[in-house]
């Protein structure tokens, strides 16, 4: 069995908390559909929680995949923060910029951990010229 480093069983045990949070999120935006009389008709909460849903899935995919240090974990982590840094740069002019800032600040400093030598040969990937 490989060596998973530190960083990796942070960053597996954060997706998880991470993951679980965003589930409960899911469902609190899913009951609130009924309360939300100022959307009538568009139920835009629904959606809101489905998207969430997915995400909150995703971070747990994405933690199991990480604490067992599976190949395709890697790759799922390097899409789930670019996506995650798209997200956060459409949303910057809407809303609370810090909060993206944030975002942008933490899936850049995880891709770049996850783009380390020693993180890549945890979970069997080699650079290109190897």
């Amino acid at each position: 069995m490989k060596q998973r480093p530190t960083g990796v069983t942070v960053l597996a045990v954060v997706a998880a908390v991470v993951g679980v949070l965003v589930l409960l999120g899911a469902g609190a935006w899913w009951r609130a559909s009924d309360h939300l009389v100022w959307l009538p008709n568009i139920h835009a909460e629904r959606f809101i929680a489905l998207v969430l849903l997915v995400v909150g899935i995703c971070e747990l995919v994405l933690a199991y995949g990480a604490w067992m240090l599976r190949p395709w974990s890697w790759t799922f982590g390097v899409v789930l923060q670019i996506i995650l840094v798209v997200l956060a740069v459409l949303q910057l002019g809407r809303s609370d910029a810090v909060r993206h800032i944030i975002t942008i600040v933490i899936a850049g400093v995880t891709l770049w951990y996850l783009a380390t030598p020693k993180v890549r040969a945890a979970f069997g990937q080699s650079w290109p010229r190897d």
